[in-house]
């Protein structure tokens, strides 16, 4: 085992959903390399553990303006592709410099007991069902993708009453049971066990997101930070994301 060196340090941001896998990735990147990996996790308020509703003129800051405002670290983690399109469209990410470590399944998430008894994207589409989305980060977009592949985008969307910031606001929704069902990912189960179920689709109406890493234009260690960007594409790494569901 090497001995830990806290001069050689790699700086990452993580979306808040991210977290967990990749803190266990980290300790065994550690213990290999003796390089310290120090996490940061996205902690705006829409990362906040509330059943946050956007509003008018809201939905707009995504985890990319903390990132840039910090200008602190050498990677980020996004739970979907198009957000580090974006970060290197905005200057942020390092153009060539990505890594796509896992996927997440795209899932209906539910209250423990389910007591609406949605098990399809059809019983979504039922009068009277409560129906939560995301306007940002990893969900952006995700309802449209899978209501138009069961052709349900209309009656879908009427059912639509909470529109959330970002995925632990969409949690907590459906904790508090502000409504019946939303869309979300498979791995949301271990975000809150025993108070949330996940109903998984049918592989003709999953969607699959990719959980990816970037270098960032400001990293003050780039070397490292490839170096650990590489560690998580690798089979030891990626056991850490499929024991919290991730799709290998």
């Amino acid at each position: 085992m090497n001995t830990m060196n806290h001069d050689r340090i790699i700086r990452v941001f993580s979306a808040r959903a991210c977290a967990e896998p990749l803190r266990e990735a980290a300790v065994l990147f550690e213990q290999n390399t003796g390089t310290h990996v120090e996490i940061s996790v996205c902690n705006r308020h829409c990362a906040s553990p509330v059943a946050e509703e956007a509003v008018e003129g809201g939905g707009h800051a995504d985890f990319l303006v903390e990132i840039a405002e910090e200008g602190i670290h050498d990677l980020a983690i996004a739970g979907a592709e198009y957000l580090l399109d974006d970060g290197e469209v905005r200057g942020i990410v390092k153009k060539g410099e990505r890594r796509t470590i896992a996927c997440r399944e795209s899932a209906i998430v539910v209250p423990a007991g389910n007591p609406a008894g949605i098990t399809t994207l059809k019983d979504m589409a039922r009068p009277g069902v409560k129906v939560a989305i995301s306007v940002m980060d990893c969900l952006k977009g995700l309802w449209e993708d899978l209501s138009g592949r069961a052709g349900l985008i209309e009656p879908i969307r009427r059912n639509i009453t909470f529109k959330a910031n970002g995925c632990v606001a969409i949690v907590e929704a459906v904790v508090e049971g502000k409504i019946d069902c939303a869309f979300g990912w498979s791995s949301f189960a271990h975000l809150a066990p025993g108070r949330i179920e996940v109903v998984k689709l049918p592989p003709a109406y999953c969607i699959y997101r990719g959980t990816c890493i970037g270098l960032l234009k400001f990293s003050k260690n780039p070397a490292e930070a490839v170096k650990f960007m590489d560690f998580l594409t690798t089979a030891e790494s990626k056991q850490c994301y499929r024991k919290y569901g991730w799709v290998i």
